[in-house]
């Protein structure tokens, strides 16, 4: 008998709906419930509100199968099935559905699609985002935020909490974030990240990396051929690692940095340092260079290392 009211209950709250056809449908939901979107193909705006429900309303794609929306517990359910023998791939976003989600405002929601585009904005339970092909637009996340393309864009501002952005194709462009902690890597696209988080990771393959950061307690930055450039303060017992293959590397601290230098230039790569007067050493036979020094009691670590490209250190 209760497996059979459960059936009831789950079916009673699920709308099935047609190609094309506009949508306005809401659940009754927990201030914090998890709130699992699945789509194909389309735009997705997700915004929160202070109602204890969620609401989905706008208009589905010609390809659109199945409108599924339904409630298990604490957990909702929103997802999308497009026709077999779809090609998505040929299509733009553009083409597919276009929906507004609304959510509680401490819900914890996941969003899951292969060809959209998605805007987030003021989810503080936590987030996670992952599209194949489509840009991500987040806004005042707070929480376990993870922000993940394949072949798209990602625009960030004002996140809180721990961080991790990651994409294949794409730029990732960051703005006024704080948190904990902040991870950022791309293979084929530029990052761009203002933060005062104080433990940052930053990768990238082929794009070029800018940072504007706060007090630093540890930074690790990698880069194959892409530049980097960061401006930041060290914290005295903070710590720094750098690398690159090809790229240039100009970091700026603050003038009374108290830090520990190690720099190393293998195979020809050039060394500046407008940060003292210490001068670079270059080995006897051989291209390598290199470049040890204490500046103001040396508290702090930094470490960079580079294979052919240059170092820079400047106020």
């Amino acid at each position: 008998m209760k497996r059979l009211l459960l059936s009831v209950s789950l079916f009673g709250m699920s709308w099935l709906a047609l190609a094309g056809e506009e949508i306005d449908r809401s659940l009754d939901a927990a201030k914090d419930a998890h709130v699992q979107i699945v789509h194909v193909n389309g735009s997705a705006n997700v915004q929160v509100w202070d109602k204890a429900e969620v609401k989905v309303e706008g208009t589905l794609g010609d390809r659109t199968k199945k409108f599924i929306f339904e409630k298990d517990d604490n957990e909702v359910l929103i997802k999308v099935k497009v026709k077999k023998g779809s090609d998505w791939k040929k299509n733009s976003a553009d083409d597919g559905d276009d929906l507004t989600i609304y959510v509680p405002k401490q819900s914890k929601v996941s969003y899951n699609a292969i060809n959209a585009n998605v805007v987030f904005k003021g989810v503080e339970g936590g987030s996670r985002i992952e599209t194949v092909n489509g840009s991500i637009d987040a806004k005042e996340l707070l929480g376990r935020v993870r922000l993940e393309s394949v072949n798209g864009n990602i625009e960030a501002d004002k996140l809180e909490g721990d961080v991790e952005i990651e994409t294949v194709n794409g730029s990732i462009v960051s703005r006024d974030s704080n948190g904990k902690e902040g991870s950022y890597k791309s293979v084929n696209g530029n990052i761009d990240v203002t933060t005062e988080s104080g433990d940052i990771q930053v990768g990238s393959v082929n794009g070029n990396i800018d940072l504007n950061l706060g007090e630093i307690s540890q930074l690790n930055i990698e880069t194959v051929n892409g530049a980097i450039e960061a401006h930041l303060q060290m914290q005295n017992d903070g710590e720094l690692n750098a690398s690159s293959v090809g790229g240039a590397i100009r970091l700026y601290f603050q003038e009374e940095v108290s830090a520990r230098f190690d720099i190393e230039a293998h195979a020809g790569g050039n060394i500046t340092n407008k940060l003292s007067d210490d001068k670079v050493e270059k080995a006897k036979y051989g291209p390598s260079r290199w470049l040890k020094f204490s500046h103001n009691g040396g508290s702090a670590k930094v470490n960079i290392s580079t294979v052919n490209g240059q170092v820079q250190l400047d106020k």
